[in-house]
């Protein structure tokens, strides 16, 4: 079965639908790691949300996810990387993934992220050759030279 993926530039109107996504997905992973605090999750993303680095996932022009990058001139952060736990398994983190590290390629920036350490996308990061650097605890640093 063909399908379309799209990343395209998140609006203002799309914080609801990336603070549900985020809290339905680090939920039961975060519960296992330490108490789980709705609020103080909400604040957390609240402080974190930079429209301008977001992109949201569609999949046939449903929207299935989103991710957030920070891109300097010396490197590029992959903050944030969702797809709503329904979509997941079926292969569209793989294939946005691939696309992104293409584009990233091209830079020969570095690229950091930080994966909670029981968290299944640490096997997806590996398989795209990220390694861990660090260990903050509850999370993994990883980093992949491009």
């Amino acid at each position: 079965m063909e399908r379309t993926i799209h990343l395209y530039v998140a609006t203002a109107a799309h914080y609801q639908f990336a603070l549900e996504l985020y809290l339905s997905t680090m939920r039961p992973y975060t519960q296992e790691l330490m108490i789980w605090d709705d609020g103080k999750q909400r604040a957390s993303f609240a402080a974190l949300w930079n429209l301008s680095e977001v992109r949201i996932v569609a999949v046939d022009g449903i929207e299935v996810g989103w991710l957030q990058v920070q891109e300097s001139s010396t490197e590029v952060r992959l903050l944030q990387f969702f797809i709503a736990p329904d979509r997941q398994g079926k292969g569209i983190g793989t294939e946005v993934l691939r696309e992104l590290l293409a584009a990233w390629r091209a830079t020969a920036k570095p690229v950091f992220l930080t994966v909670l350490k029981n968290n299944p996308a640490r096997r997806l990061y590996e398989r795209f050759g990220f390694s861990a650097v660090g260990d903050t605890g509850m999370k993994y640093e990883m980093t992949l030279i491009t």
